[in-house]
């Protein structure tokens, strides 16, 4: 009766000591996933206290907190753990969970405390779930898509005004993706799958890259008059004009002003292709119109800070009325993130599914037949420029 007694409570201690992991194991993720979404803005000026910062408060939140009744709460940026496969990969952060836990039964074999732990890692490098995001907070028709055009998306689709007309489809159009969120409404068109309205507001999403500093200009209102040859990367006072010809590019394009202006009688080809679109220096900005004759196809870089990004629109610009036009109706192909976080995109599609492709703008407006894709492998990691925390341990 003794035994059975010593082993019925050697149960109920095991039980306890295991629920306590548990509820250790729910900190432990928490804190690595918050230490993670910090870490996606740390090279954007989020520093290492930041990290451990949010770590420990999410660690709190699920009722541990670092200090506090005999818990300690460590946060490694990168992880330290030895034999761990990511160990000392700044694109981890772990995050370990430990307290001594009383026993009841077990004090007859001389066990009054039990040290209990649990570890968690999670990384920044995890792909965001969309692909296309319309960053204006407000108003109607913030993503427009026009009478019979369609648009198929195997990743989602995210819209932030608040307007309960923030999508609209015109009569006959068509919108296929992974997942359809609004912070307001739509209205209008087929929706495959239906939208779901009211999600919680969301900011943009490219906010932790940092922009590219502008060099002197060493071009001044370049316009190729039909030439072909390669184009030299650098900065373009009064932007770029390609109207003919065969061009081929390679690396950053800073467009001090005067923008960007493809005709559709010009091929452009070229990889590691990033255009800034800013102004300065005497010169006003203005909008990018790309359009390319048939087999004009650019890719953005697939390492470095400009990663995965074609176009980049400096942030500091005003929500100017002058739109941006990337047309793609004749088989053009841009891979890479079309990223005009204040100003509005007009995309006309192509059916081409490019291997990927991000639009992400103030507005998006859409005539014609889009296909977009998520296919990341061409990239570092594997991701999307998007990041989102995912836990891995």
């Amino acid at each position: 009766m003794v035994v059975l007694l010593m082993m019925a409570g050697l149960g109920v201690d095991v039980g306890y000591l295991r629920y306590q992991k548990q509820q250790m194991q729910k900190a432990a993720d928490a804190g690595a996933l918050a230490g993670a979404a910090e870490l996606i803005n740390y090279y954007g000026g989020v520093g290492q206290q930041q990290i451990i910062a949010a770590a420990k408060s999410d660690a709190m939140a699920n009722g541990f907190g670092d200090g506090e009744n005999g818990v300690t709460v460590t946060v490694n940026h990168p992880p330290q753990t030895n034999g761990d496969p990511f160990k000392d990969d700044f694109r981890f952060v772990e995050v370990i969970v430990q307290q001594q836990r009383p026993t009841f039964f077990m004090r007859l074999a001389g066990y009054n405390m039990v040290n209990v732990s649990s570890r968690a890692i999670a990384t920044s490098v995890g792909s965001g779930s969309g692909c296309l995001y319309s960053l204006a907070t407000s108003g109607s028709d913030t993503f427009d898509v026009a009478a019979g055009s369609q648009i198929s998306s195997n990743c989602g689709i995210l819209i932030a005004s608040s307007s309960s007309s923030a999508l609209r489809a015109g009569t006959g159009a068509r919108v296929t993706a992974s997942a359809i969120g609004v912070v307001g409404d739509a209205q209008g068109g087929e929706l495959n799958p239906q939208p779901t309205s009211g999600i919680a507001p969301f900011t943009d999403p490219l906010a932790n890259v940092p922009a590219p500093g502008v060099p002197g200009c060493n071009n001044f209102g370049y316009h190729n008059n039909g030439r072909s040859g390669p184009l030299a990367s650098g900065a373009y006072c009064g932007g770029i004009n390609l109207s003919g010809g065969n061009v081929t590019l390679s690396g950053t394009y800073y467009l001090v002003g005067g923008g960007l202006t493809v005709s559709p009688t010009t091929t452009v080809t070229g990889t590691g292709v990033t255009f800034y679109n800013t102004a300065g220096q005497g010169y006003s900005y203005a909008p990018i119109n790309l359009s390319g004759a048939p087999g004009t196809n650019i890719s953005a870089p697939t390492t470095g800070n400009l990663a995965g990004i074609l176009i980049f629109q400096d942030r500091s610009i005003g929500n100017d009325p002058q739109a941006n036009v990337v047309d793609g109706s004749n088989g053009q192909i841009y891979t890479g993130a079309l990223y005009f976080p204040t100003t509005t995109l007009q995309y006309r599609g192509t059916p081409i599914v490019n291997p990927y492709e991000l639009l992400i703008a103030w507005k998006l407006q859409f005539q014609g037949f889009t296909t977009l894709a998520n296919h990341y492998d061409t990239l570092q990691n594997g991701g999307s420029p998007v990041h989102n925390a995912t836990l891995v341990e």
